[in-house]
């Protein structure tokens, strides 16, 4: 399984409200039991990756275009309480979860209501079950529909909402791990998430458990199956996602197809690029990078975490002192997310001796020691300096 170690303040707040679940109209009815003493009644469910209303769509277009599909997992089918408008639960083969007493609806004295945090856990502990790659479950018929489908013919039971990207069909490609920065008393915590990408962004959903049928929203506004009335058995779910930004790679690579000596004597040669990336007319990137030769030959430099969709241009800024550009002009390129784009210079010998050289200077931030530490390339013999910067540290 691919790990993305997210760090999300925002993200805790999915646990509490990820979904937002409303009856929809028509098929309320009191509940039975079939012959089985499961309860009576086809459900179906529809399930938005946002609020279909726009109230609260935060991410548009951009987000429908990332192709979320829903898949859903029969955990626990709804067992009819005899003597009372309630069900319990009843799971299935391959989620070990600890449901045992927990009812829905009005069970009297034996009703169990369950916190948002112990849901949450519940969820996860399912999710790990059906998303195990060793061992996957099987998602429930009419599940890989597109968000705002509708996926009839249900049984009633408690089931596991999985959102993903449509064209990510592999657990591993779209089941992440998630860690969020947390209070003390959950620190180090980690949660299942799956994704769904666009060109720019990825958007993490929380898996999340629906139980079916459910009942009218409260005064309040809360869906709760404790709540009084009749039994719905059709509903809709909004998701509410967080979105991350994508980011690339840009790779400048230089030939240097003739070295300048001078009696013999190799001096080094620096070219000097300055790279400005755009996205939506708005300068998202900025920054000036170095290549140093001591030969002829072929040199690079990768800078990293620039947004993806970014259009990139790299012009340049020294081409030595004694050097010109075979090929005069910019470079541009547009930055894939999760990939590495390149441009290419290639520069000659101009014939002249100039004896021009440079040096990058770089200041690196020591967490620990509370402190700014100065690097060179190449490194210089100088008060201070710490040489060559440490692995790691450089385009970051």
């Amino acid at each position: 399984m691919k790990k993305r170690w997210i760090s999300l303040p925002a993200v805790l707040a999915l646990a509490a409200a990820m979904c937002i679940s409303e009856p929809l109209a028509g098929n309320a009815a009191s509940l039975e039991a079939d012959g089985n003493g499961f309860a009576a009644g086809s459900c179906s469910l529809n399930i938005y990756s946002e609020d279909p209303d726009k109230g609260e769509n935060k991410f548009g277009e951009d987000l429908e275009s990332s192709g979320v599909v829903v898949d859903l997992y029969l955990i626990a089918r709804a067992v009819k309480t005899p003597g009372y408008d309630a069900y319990h639960y009843e799971t299935m083969p391959g989620y070990d979860l600890d449901i045992s007493g927990l009812t829905a609806g009005n069970d009297g004295e034996n009703q169990t209501a369950l916190s948002v945090g112990r849901w949450e856990e519940l969820a996860q502990q399912a999710a790990e079950a059906a998303l195990n790659e060793t061992a996957p479950c099987i998602p429930a018929e009419g599940s890989g529909k597109p968000a705002g489908s509708l996926i009839p013919d249900l049984d009633a039971g408690l089931y596991l909402i999985i959102a993903r990207g449509g064209d990510l069909s592999e657990i591993a490609d779209y089941k992440m791990e998630m860690n969020p920065e947390e209070p003390v008393s959950r620190e180090g915590t980690v949660r299942i998430a799956t994704i769904a990408n666009s060109t720019q962004y990825t958007y993490a959903f929380l898996p999340q458990l629906v139980s079916l049928p459910t009942k009218q929203a409260d005064t309040d506004g809360v869906v709760s199956t404790a709540n009084p009335g009749d039994w719905i058995f059709d509903m809709a779910v909004n998701l509410k996602p967080e979105r991350l930004s994508r980011y690339g790679s840009l790779e400048i690579v230089k030939t240097l197809s003739e070295y300048e000596t001078m009696g013999g004597i190799q001096e080094s040669a620096t070219f000097v690029f300055e790279v400005t990336g755009r996205l939506n007319d708005e300068v998202v990137y900025s920054n000036v990078e170095s290549i140093t030769f001591t030969a002829a030959g072929q040199e690079s430099v990768v800078l990293n975490r620039i947004p993806a969709g970014a259009e990139v241009t790299v012009t340049e800024v020294y081409s030595g002192s004694s050097y010109e550009l075979t090929v005069p002009g910019d470079r541009t390129a547009v930055i894939a997310a999760d990939g590495v784009v390149s441009v290419e210079f290639e520069n000659e010998y101009d014939g002249r001796r100039t004896n021009g050289h440079g040096i990058k200077n770089q200041f690196v931030y020591d967490e620990e020691a509370g402190r700014w530490n100065w690097y060179s390339s190449p490194a210089q013999d100088a008060a201070g300096n710490q040489g060559e910067p440490p692995a790691g540290s450089r385009n970051e």
